[in-house]
């Protein structure tokens, strides 16, 4: 579990970092790679991308693979918040040693850290190899995710312009608590879920959300060039990385899954947790979790009636459905 601690000053500094980072998005894409990943939304752009590579820059990945831990994470040198791509390459390239030798202990602290002459001149900082470590992040880039950024910056403008909807639906704690499923406030701290327990000041320099259509593990963090603390969430779909829909299906399966796309309908009329599994098909406890998540993301509100837990679309889930169009006295907020 991680607590975020905020200070009223952090909360009045709440702000989406405006455009991805080159390498966050590419140092998520080789986690992704080097962990494999199995996450079937993933599957169109992992089996375009493993299949399209060169044998340079096969080279490249393995060099830079070569620096992360078996779970796809890596030490943060590798990708600095910058939106700017030969920006965020400069910044790389000037990484001192002795962060790199801090980096890399925090980073396999507790674990059995590989050898290799790669690594290790790496480790050394070594002018030749990190002139390389340079270049092949450049070619990571260029091959793993240069054919999709188009894509993966309309999936960050989407993901961003749904929060900001969520925000000015719920206001900023429900849009805070909906960003990874399971999120929750005690007082001023922010519980995610996670593997290990921790709480971190935020700062009083505020916090950055920064959306990743590639990473769908819990939320990371490291601090943005302004001082702020820097999130990096999973995006509610991974619309853009999928094949071109069936202009004839309904675009909510897409966005959704077809499942939970069906329950979000359905939904649109209370149904009971017990209900809804009965006309989806599904068991009880896949008919909760599609509204767990569904709730997670502001689209479906949930009440407890004695001893039966009753489900309904919010108002935002109404505008999802309604494509947008939904009149301003069209029913109570969710």
């Amino acid at each position: 579990m991680l607590s975020l601690r905020f200070t009223i000053e952090d909360l009045l500094q709440v702000r989406f970092a405006p455009e991805p980072a080159p390498l966050i998005e590419a140092g998520l894409a080789l986690a992704v790679l080097h962990a494999g990943s199995h996450e079937p939304s993933l599957a169109h752009w992992r089996g375009r991308t493993v299949t399209g590579l060169s044998t340079r820059s096969e080279s490249a990945v393995g060099r830079v693979a070569g620096l992360l831990r078996p779970d796809g994470l890596g030490p943060t040198f590798l990708d600095p918040p910058i939106a700017d791509l030969s920006e965020a390459l400069d910044k790389v390239s000037t990484v001192s040693r002795q962060q790199t030798t801090a980096e890399l202990e925090r980073l396999w602290q507790g674990r059995s850290r590989p050898g290799g002459a790669w690594r290790s001149a790496v480790e050394h900082h070594e002018a030749p190899a990190w002139r390389e470590l340079v270049a092949s992040l450049a070619e990571c880039w260029r091959a793993v995710l240069e054919p999709w950024w188009p894509r993966l910056r309309e999936g960050y403008a989407g993901d961003v312009a749904w929060r900001g909807r969520v925000q000015q639906e719920q206001g900023l704690r429900a849009m805070l608590a909906g960003l990874f499923p399971g999120a929750a406030w005690s007082g001023a701290d922010l519980r995610l879920p996670g593997p290990r327990t921790a709480t971190v000041d935020v700062g009083g320099a505020g916090l950055t959300l920064m959306p990743s259509l590639l990473w769908r593990g819990v939320p990371l963090r490291t601090r943005h060039p302004d001082g702020s603390l820097l999130l990096v969430y999973s995006a509610l779909t991974p619309l853009p990385l999928l094949p071109e829909p069936d202009r004839g299906a309904d675009p909510l399966a897409g966005l959704l899954g077809t499942t939970r796309a069906q329950a979000l309908h359905l939904l649109a009329d209370p149904h009971t947790t017990t209900g809804l599994a009965r006309t989806l098909g599904v068991s009880a406890g896949s008919a909760s979790a599609h509204a767990k998540t569904l709730r997670a993301a502001g689209l479906v509100a949930t009440v407890r009636e004695g001893k039966e837990v009753r489900h309904t679309c919010t108002r935002l889930g109404r505008l999802l459905l309604a494509g947008g169009t939904l009149p301003a006295d069209h029913g109570p907020d969710g």
